[in-house]
Order: structure tokens, then C-alpha cells, then sequence
């Protein structure tokens, strides 16, 4: 897999504010609702679905604020993953040789 991929949902409220992560009734007093899939790469959108009325002027800037908040989860995607990676090193240096893998001399 060459890229990881976050997807991030919005709706626009009566008022024409936008509301990231909405619960479902939330979705239901919503005026249109967005998702949004991002890949990590070049953080382009390769998803998009969207349902209600909205402006193009009110998409483009729901499309906006998705990318930023996308960028935000990769961030915590790399974060978790790095912690990962410190635990797994920490655990393999407390390992024997022969659990690790490697080879061990044979006596002569």
C-alpha cells in the first residue's frame, strides 16, 4: 500500500457553519452533509459524497477545512505509529538472539 487514507465528515448547520465529526442527530438538523477521503501522499481528496443544499462557494470552503482537518489526522496516524515502532524497538533489544532471529555460532 502506497498511501494511508482519512476520511472526514462535516455538516452545515442552519446557520451555514460547518460541524466536523456529527452525531446523527446532528446530521439530520443539517442543512447539507459532506465526506471527504484524503490520501497522505500529496493530501488530495479521491472521495467525495455529499447530500443537501449548498452553495459552491459553501463547498469549496467545507472542502478547505476538511483538508486541514485531514492533515491533522495523518498527523496522529504518524504520531501512533512512531510510538509503535519506539515499543517494538524497545521490546526486540530485550529479546534473546535466537527469538530475534539471528544466528547464532555453532560451537566447534
Amino acid at each position: 500500500m502506497r498511501s494511508m487514507f482519512a476520511g472526514v465528515s462535516c455538516v452545515q448547520q442552519e446557520n451555514e457553519e460547518l460541524m466536523w465529526d456529527p452525531t446523527a442527530e446532528e446530521e439530520e438538523e443539517s442543512t447539507a452533509q459532506y465526506t471527504f477521503v484524503y490520501e497522505n501522499s500529496k493530501n488530495n481528496v479521491i472521495y467525495v459524497h455529499c447530500t443537501g443544499e449548498s452553495t459552491i462557494e459553501q463547498y469549496m470552503l467545507a472542502l478547505q477545512k476538511s483538508r486541514q482537518v485531514a492533515t491533522e489526522v495523518f498527523g496522529f496516524y504518524r504520531e501512533s505509529f512512531e510510538k509503535l515502532l519506539r515499543k517494538d524497538v524497545k521490546f526486540q533489544m530485550l529479546l534473546p538472539p535466537i527469538i530475534k532471529g539471528e544466528i547464532l555460532e555453532e560451537p566447534e
